[in-house]
């Protein structure tokens, strides 16, 4: 038997240890922020009752309390007066803060409307849509793999509508949203914390007002502003949405972008299964079925991703200096 090592261990094997460690730490991380995004529908059925519109202002309220003390924490503000100093960034992320109202306004009210598995099947096409947006906007060369997967997903589509009676707009613009969300970042070389800041200080200032003129504008107060635990429940909203943001920060910086995409995944499955088992939303034969052709689709997504993980993307997109780089020169 080989004797145990005593001495120091060499450089690269510390090295190695330590991107391990890393890397199963952000695998952990991410899996948790994906995990509670996947079971969002369980507390915003608690909120059924409440207007989205306030749910979704409450969100944005407090999720700002949280954010931006923790980005001036983290010394970002010289960052963030920079980004705003940029009218092309204020532009850009108005937009970004925009899409994301408009993709939580819609979770909000499909899960008030027991129809959370419309938001499923939108956020498990998400990663496809984008690809689409990336050949289109940045001339982003389509694989083989992703025009299967492409092509099974709009199936997959067509298949729901059947079951529905119609096309399930709510999936598609849920889809379209984040693909727009994630092509407008992309233009902008603006780190996640700085902007993510930036959004939800445009958000704050909207939902105070519009929160404050339903309170008044009307002889009585509403019902969700004189019940503690409904009260309780909007300030949770925005308390819970940010946790998950800052779980997926710390990811990023530990995982690659290949093992992200997989683990994006599970926020689909959990409201799927949510909406589903937990909720008990009512499912045709049609649309398990385009679920599955969803899932098939993303079987053949993931396989082309892990064969290509290392190929280089071609973006033709101008790269500008980002404000985060400018205060470090």
């Amino acid at each position: 038997m080989t004797a145990p090592e005593t001495g120091p261990l060499p450089t690269s094997r510390v090295c190695e240890q330590k991107d391990n460690s890393q890397d199963m730490l952000g695998i952990l991380v991410g899996f948790l922020a994906f995990f509670i995004w996947g079971l969002f529908p369980l507390y915003f059925a608690l909120l059924s009752e409440t207007p989205p519109l306030i749910t979704l202002a409450f969100r944005a309220m407090f999720t700002t309390v949280l954010l931006v003390p923790m980005a001036l924490r983290l010394k970002r503000g010289t960052v963030i007066l920079r980004t705003l100093r940029n009218p092309r960034y204020v532009v850009g992320l108005f937009v970004t803060m925009a899409t994301t109202a408009v993709s939580w306004g819609l979770f909000i009210w499909l899960v008030a409307i027991n129809r959370s598995t419309y938001a499923s099947l939108g956020n498990y096409a998400c990663p496809l849509v984008t690809v689409v947006f990336a050949a289109i906007f940045f001339h982003e060369r389509l694989r083989k793999g992703q025009v299967v997967a492409i092509t099974i997903a709009v199936v997959a589509v067509v298949v729901f509508a059947l079951g529905v009676g119609r096309l399930p707009w709510e999936s598609v613009v849920v889809a379209f949203v984040f693909a727009i969300y994630s092509a407008v970042r992309k233009s902008m070389n603006v780190d996640s914390t700085t902007a993510l800041s930036v959004e939800t200080i445009f958000a704050a200032p909207i939902a105070v007002g519009y929160v404050l003129y339903v309170i008044f504008s009307e002889p009585t107060r509403p019902d969700w502003s004189t019940n503690p635990t409904t009260l309780l429940l909007l300030v949770g909203g925005g308390a819970l949405t940010a946790i998950p943001i800052l779980l997926f920060g710390v990811a990023a910086h530990r995982c690659s972008l290949t093992t992200l995409g997989i683990l994006n995944y599970l926020t689909p499955t959990g409201q799927f299964i949510c909406g589903t088992c937990v909720l008990h939303e009512s499912t045709t034969p049609y649309q398990l079925l385009s679920f599955a052709l969803v899932w098939i689709a993303l079987v053949f997504f993931t396989i082309d991703l892990f064969q290509n993980k290392n190929e280089p993307q071609h973006v033709s997109l101008k790269k500008e200096t980002s404000p985060d780089e400018k205060v470090v020169k």
